[in-house]
């Protein structure tokens, strides 16, 4: 009984278009989510004639104050004890909680002084100002 002639092999080939797409899909995703996660508050960073940069400003819990007062926490508004709560939340969570005060150059140094003196009161120690080297 003869059951049918062998075909000559036939080369597979994998159709590479749909592979393709979702590379591009990939791609606008995370360009797209990487501009939303770094937004911040707009602040006019003051020089310093001393200033260093930090080897490591990743990972840094972010308070902004702007000149008329108003502290955010990431791009959410706070106020003083508001920031206190939070502040005792991150520290849970991370008890090596650093802080990047991201500060206006005209923000009187009465607000900035309540911003240190609210990290010291839940005990977060690790603190920095942002300012451009001159």
């Amino acid at each position: 009984m003869k059951l049918g002639a062998k075909h000559a092999e036939e080369e597979v080939e994998i159709d590479m278009s749909p592979m393709i797409d979702m590379v591009f899909l990939l791609l606008i995703f995370f360009i797209v989510a990487s501009t939303i996660i770094d937004e911040k508050v707009p602040v006019e960073i003051p020089n310093a004639a001393y200033a260093k940069v930090p080897e490591d400003t990743t990972g840094r819990l972010v308070i902004t104050v702007n000149k008329d007062d108003t502290m955010f926490v990431g791009p959410m508004p706070v106020t003083i004890v508001e920031l206190k709560e939070r502040l005792e939340i991150e520290l849970e969570a991370d008890p090596d909680l650093r802080i990047l005060i991201r500060s206006g150059g005209e923000v009187k140094y009465k607000t900035n002084e309540k911003i240190m003196i609210a990290c010291a009161e839940v005990g977060a120690n690790d603190l920095i100002y942002s300012a451009y080297e001159e």
